[in-house]
């Protein structure tokens, strides 16, 4: 008798193990699934890329998209180191041609100042962005500057057709008002401002 309680107690303590360890692992199955799920709101960031071309992007490159930002943010295909800015930086050289000479060294100076204006973030300096969606914000918010201060404004109208074939220029921006609040600044911007406003009408007639 001694022996047949002495098995059945192993056996409840085996049972009671079992028990825990299917308890753990349901517990830990359903945290990882929970996890996968769960927005975050910071990202895995990669170390900046020691190139020198991070640090001073060469004009007239793309490669720094590629090279310097998503080899530190990692945000894929569609997200904007790929899928805006390299993507568009690209375009607008393959369409050079269709520019006049003040266009294209107006497009020379307005990409590299779009790429200037993320290097502390490529470099991961103490202000840089430190999420995907930051970054894009970010670089939104510089495309307007980098448009009107390299003289998008005094280019000829054949330009500023070329350019809105090259890219819809009301998804160019972080928002289509601000935009429109930087052309109507100034009065260089004024004839620009028209020009915009007939071809946004002619569009959506």
């Amino acid at each position: 008798m001694t022996g047949f309680f002495a098995s059945n107690t192993n056996l409840d303590k085996m049972s009671r193990i079992c028990m825990l360890t299917t308890r753990f692992l349901v517990l830990g199955t359903a945290l990882a699934i929970l996890a996968l799920f769960t927005p975050s709101s910071s990202q895995q960031l990669s170390p900046p890329n020691p190139s020198p071309d991070c640090a001073s992007p060469p004009p007239d490159t793309c490669s720094f998209y590629a090279d310097c930002l998503e080899s530190r943010y990692h945000c894929g295909p569609s997200g904007y180191p790929l899928g805006y800015g390299q993507y568009y930086c690209t375009k607008f050289q393959a369409a050079r041609s269709t520019l006049s000479p003040a266009g294209q060294k107006w497009m020379l100076a307005t990409l590299h100042c779009l790429q200037l204006a993320l290097v502390d973030d490529a470099l991961g300096r103490p202000n840089a962005t430190s999420t995907c969606q930051q970054l894009e914000d970010k670089a939104f918010a510089s495309h307007a500057g980098c448009y009107v201060d390299n003289g998008v404004c005094k280019l000829p109208p054949s330009d500023w057709e070329a350019i809105i074939k090259i890219v819809d220029i009301t998804t160019l921006f972080d928002s289509w008002d601000a935009f429109k609040a930087t052309l109507t600044a100034g009065t260089e911007c004024l004839e620009m401002w028209l020009f915009l406003g007939k071809r946004t009408v002619h569009l959506w007639s």
